[in-house]
């Protein structure tokens, strides 16, 4: 059977941004100008768009356009995106993946954190409590988090993963998250990792990071686990 155009086209754009014919961070050509170069209609081109933008390749500016992205991560985050896509409804594989890498990145970033990143941290930390007295969300600020820690490991891989994985981690991070019982016990396990990297105790951090994903994982795959008494 043959494979829809649009899917075609897309393989074709990304044949040029791997040939260097179009650059990270440059414009696309507009729709009718794409459907004129493939031969194809502006529909399929409006496709492909989409799956491109999909795999993070391309990303639409409203009112101007739709660019290369400009992060030299692309395809990185492509590849662990597609990876843990297909796992979306199997939580426990990926708190089972959460619970083997995370400690690791915790550690190293105890060894390795700066004081601008723990500054960094202490802020998203405290606007995290400001929110949760006013009972908003705090799902970004804990994506926010758990990225900083990334970035403090020293390796440029981690913040790639981390944010590939935040991707399909929006449910776990939803309700459960917004149960009073369950924000407190993860409030008080950023503030001991906070601890533990002024510390830069690596053994501290990677214990605590553990026990926080059990715990995290406790409130996304058992609704009963953190029921408001």
């Amino acid at each position: 059977m043959q494979n829809p155009v649009y899917e075609s086209v897309a393989k074709q754009i990304m044949e040029l941004i791997k040939s260097g014919e179009l650059q990270q961070g440059d414009k696309l050509p507009s729709e009718r100008s794409l459907a004129e170069k493939f031969k194809v209609s502006r529909s399929s081109v409006r496709e492909a768009i989409k799956v491109l933008t999909h795999k993070n390749l391309v990303e639409s500016k409203r009112g101007d356009g739709t660019y290369i992205c400009d992060r030299i991560d692309a395809d990185i985050i492509e590849a662990f995106t597609e990876v843990f896509a297909d796992q979306k409804k199997r939580l426990s594989d990926i708190f089972e993946f959460r619970k083997v890498i995370e400690p690791q990145i915790a550690a190293l970033a105890a060894i390795s954190i700066d004081d601008e990143t723990l500054n960094r941290m202490k802020v998203i930390v405290c606007n995290q409590e400001i929110l949760i007295r006013s009972g908003k969300d705090t799902s970004k600020l804990d994506e926010q988090f758990h990225h900083e820690i990334a970035v403090a490991s020293g390796n440029s891989i981690f913040p790639d993963m981390m944010e590939a994985l935040s991707k399909i981690m929006k449910e776990s991070r939803s309700q459960p998250l917004q149960n009073k019982k369950r924000v407190k016990k993860s409030m008080t396990a950023h503030f001991d990792l906070l601890k533990a990297f002024e510390r830069h105790d690596s053994e501290s951090a990677a214990k605590i990071m553990r026990q926080h994903i059990k715990d995290v994982e406790s409130a996304a795959t058992d609704s009963d686990s953190f029921k408001e008494d």
